[in-house]
């Protein structure tokens, strides 16, 4: 009896699902020339923003690596300033 009714609810939870599943789409018509137009310009418009944006990734890490060796140019010109600071703060402190 048990067996039975387990089974029973088995199957029941198997209905249920499938029966949620949605049918297969009804096949459509052929699609109009217009419509074969607009899709042709839609792959086309994507093939174009894709180069763009290929090419936009191949130009950015240039420009980080020129605005990154600027910037060690600059460090490294504010660190022989502050050294220089350094050493005349020292010398006027040993003339006291």
């Amino acid at each position: 009896m048990r067996r039975a009714v387990l089974f029973g609810a088995f199957l029941f939870a198997l209905s249920v699902q499938a029966n949620a599943q949605t049918g297969p789409a009804a096949p459509g018509g052929a699609m109009s020339p217009a419509e074969i137009r607009e899709l042709l310009d839609a792959a086309k418009a994507t093939a174009k923003a894709s180069r763009e944006n290929v090419d936009y990734i191949r130009v950015v890490p240039d420009i980080l690596y020129q605005v990154l060796a600027k910037l060690d140019k600059v460090e490294t010109k504010l660190d022989k300033i502050e050294n220089e600071l350094k050493a005349a703060r020292g010398s006027v402190a040993k003339k006291r």
